[in-house]
């Protein structure tokens, strides 16, 4: 039981040696009410970025996810050159016009050499073909990620289900301590009231009519049964939803603001200070399930 838990809290990144050169990616998810991906890519991966976060959104369904990714520019590692010859002609029309407004002619050799060092005028090969191998790469090496992401999370939600279910266990022993309570406050407040006899004289004697009536109207007042079989409901549904696959966090809250409601009935109702202190230990139990959701996928 509790093996299913995810925390929003994890890491995980990859490194492959692509055909383009080393791709890294790194994870890293907090927790947060709804899933939020923050991305950072290089400039030349820009045009990845949707396909990255898509990806990544299909596995995460809470938490904030701060994405990175790094690689160099898979134009350096591509092997074949480029001519964008429409930018080559319009640097050499303009070298031309230079020298006719100076009145100065390059050499003939110089003029070849300045047009094929103009940025952009000589590149390298990023076709579409080569941009589709390295989109298969970079998704590979994100997906090895989300895995190691994925098995930090698991492992820190082992962590969170230990301590749920221990709470757990902790309110149960409290709602077990006001149950041995319940059949004796009647007795006790009895004997409190026989104590106070002289306020229930009559002719000499105790009005037990009347005792009997005050000690009824007591129980009445501070009967808290059916929110003790409540808090035991809520108490079965937390345990169950703990084993429970997928997105459970907003449900563990739900169910402890439940319990809370209960716990708070149980307070105000009952005046044993016994009893208010099982309350007390049940609340603070409560508290910490409530704080522990809020990391809980």
């Amino acid at each position: 039981m509790g093996l299913n838990v995810r925390s929003m809290t994890g890491f995980g990144h990859a490194e492959i040696e692509s055909s383009h050169g080393p791709i890294r990616v790194e994870l890293k998810t907090v927790n947060h009410k709804f899933l939020e991906i923050s991305s950072r890519l290089p400039g030349h991966l820009a045009e990845f970025e949707d396909v990255a976060r898509k990806i990544v959104s299909q596995e995460i369904r809470r938490g904030k996810v701060n994405l990175f990714i790094a690689c160099p520019d898979p134009a350096t590692f591509s092997a074949r050159l480029v001519l964008n010859e429409a930018l080559a002609k319009e640097v050499y029309g303009k070298i031309r016009r230079l020298e006719r407004v100076l009145k100065h002619k390059a050499a003939g050799n110089g003029v070849v050499e300045k047009v094929l060092a103009y940025p952009d005028v000589l590149r390298k090969d990023t076709s579409f073909e080569r941009r589709g191998v390295f989109s298969s790469e970079l998704t590979r090496t994100i997906q090895i990620a989300l895995v190691k992401l994925d098995q930090s999370r698991v492992q820190e939600g082992r962590a969170l289900a230990k301590d749920l279910l221990g709470r757990v266990s902790e309110i149960k022993k409290s709602l077990a301590a006001v149950e041995r309570r319940l059949p004796v406050l009647g007795k006790e407040y009895r004997r409190a009231l026989l104590a106070r006899m002289k306020d229930y004289l009559k002719d000499g004697e105790i009005d037990k009519e009347r005792l009997t009536v005050e000690v009824a109207q007591y129980l009445k007042s501070g009967d808290i049964s059916e929110e003790v079989t409540r808090l035991k409901s809520h108490l079965h549904a937390m345990a169950k939803t703990l084993a429970e696959k997928g997105e459970i966090g907003r449900k563990v809250d739900f169910i402890a603001q439940e319990m809370t409601r209960e716990t708070n009935t149980m307070g105000a109702k009952s005046s044993d200070a016994a009893i208010a202190e099982q309350v007390i230990l049940m609340k603070s139990a409560i508290e910490k399930i409530r704080e522990q959701a809020q990391n809980v996928e």
